[in-house]
């Protein structure tokens, strides 16, 4: 499922938008002054998503509506002292009236809006992302950095991936001689070739390693098993299911050593004389050249707030939703601009999401007009 158009008539009693979504982009730009709604129409969305109408109410506008491609229709229109929600599905049409002391929307639009976040979840990501808002026993407020808690979280999903291989390991290897002796006995088994084993075993290798660059693997090398030319049948039969086990004692590594190894990647091509470095004890820390680790808490604005964007789309942001993204170009060097939609279409294409992303900065387009909308430029007749 995916959004195929958002509008808004009378947004803060000037502005008429109409914004179309590419059938193929994962990527849509909306630019403009400051005070045209950029950071508006993102919240609206999210309001509207999750039937925040207190939120929505607040609002100065007369109609928003969003249209998807089941095709299904959302639609807010603001009486005089009530909103008047609109679902159409297939051309069936359903209006619900939302009355001032109403906080929330009647269960059956409740009900409705869950199964459209199911297939397209909504992530807001705005503008204030450094610090993190937390109460103490005394429910006092206090502000901690982001970025040291998403190390912790790193390091505590690292740690619960270790011990998900490390129960499947113990279930493989207690079960393992009774699958091998029926294996043995069995004339049904695929057998692999000695070429198989020896091609096979070198992708395991591989795979270690890619384990091991995520910080999710010891750096112990696997003792060769010498000569595989003049394997017997037998030998090749232990060898296959040899094979079959570790594959699948790796498997629980995969999605989470993939996520690491592409942000350590894209982090480590953007900062300047620190490494990222990952870890089940720290989650990430970076080196600097006199080789001492520097906490994420000490790097630049800038790099916090890269490492967070990056960290929110690839950790934070659930597979197939519309992300919805606030100046991201806030502290972040011009260069980094300029390379900052090349990195998302990377991570787009990984977790399988979209972005809707709001900013001031033509560095951020890059030259990419055709994924853009001007706010300025899309102005529309009534809905």
């Amino acid at each position: 499922m995916r959004m195929t158009q958002i509008k808004v008539q009378g947004l803060y009693g000037l502005h008429n938008y109409a914004i179309s979504f590419d059938e193929v982009e994962c990527l849509k730009i909306i630019h403009a002054p400051n005070g045209y709604g950029k950071t508006t129409l993102l919240k609206m969305i999210k309001y509207m998503m999750s039937g925040q109408m207190n939120e929505l109410r607040a609002i100065p506008f007369k109609i928003f509506s969003i249209e998807f491609d089941q095709p299904i229709q959302i639609e807010v229109q603001k009486l005089d002292k009530a909103l008047e929600y609109t679902y159409i599905e297939k051309g069936k049409k359903v209006t619900y009236t939302i009355n001032e002391n109403q906080q929330s929307v009647p269960d059956e639009i409740e009900h409705k809006l869950q199964g459209l976040q199911e297939t397209m979840p909504i992530y807001l990501i705005d503008a204030n992302r450094l610090w993190i808002e937390r109460r103490d026993e005394n429910q006092s407020s206090f502000f901690e950095p982001t970025v040291l808690e998403y190390a912790k979280e790193l390091a505590e999903w690292m740690r619960e991936v270790l011990a998900k291989s490390n129960y499947c390991s113990q279930e493989l290897d207690c079960s393992f001689p009774n699958r091998l002796m029926k294996r043995l006995q069995s004339k049904e088994e695929k057998i692999l070739s000695s070429e198989e084993i020896k091609v096979q075993l070198r992708e395991l290798e591989e795979k270690r390693h890619f384990l091991e660059r995520a910080g999710l693997y010891s750096n112990s090398e696997v003792k060769s098993i010498g000569s595989l030319e003049t394997l017997d049948e037998p030998m090749r039969n232990v060898l296959s299911l040899y094979i079959e086990d570790s594959r699948e004692k790796l498997k629980v590594f995969e999605g989470l050593a993939t996520k690491i190894n592409l942000l350590c990647n894209l982090i480590n091509k953007r900062f300047s004389y620190k490494v990222m470095e990952v870890n089940m004890k720290d989650g990430f820390v970076f080196k600097v050249p006199t080789h001492e680790s520097l906490k994420a808490d000490k790097l630049s604005s800038g790099e916090q707030n890269e490492l967070i964007l990056m960290f929110k789309l690839l950790f934070k942001c659930p597979d197939q939703a519309m992300i919805l993204m606030d100046e991201p170009e806030i502290s972040l060097h011009i260069a980094w601009q300029q390379n900052f939609l090349e990195d998302m279409e990377a991570i787009a294409k990984l977790s399988h999401i979209r972005m809707m992303i709001a900013t001031h900065s033509p560095d951020i387009i890059n030259g990419r007009w055709e994924l853009t909308s001007g706010l300025e430029e899309e102005v529309c007749d009534p809905i």
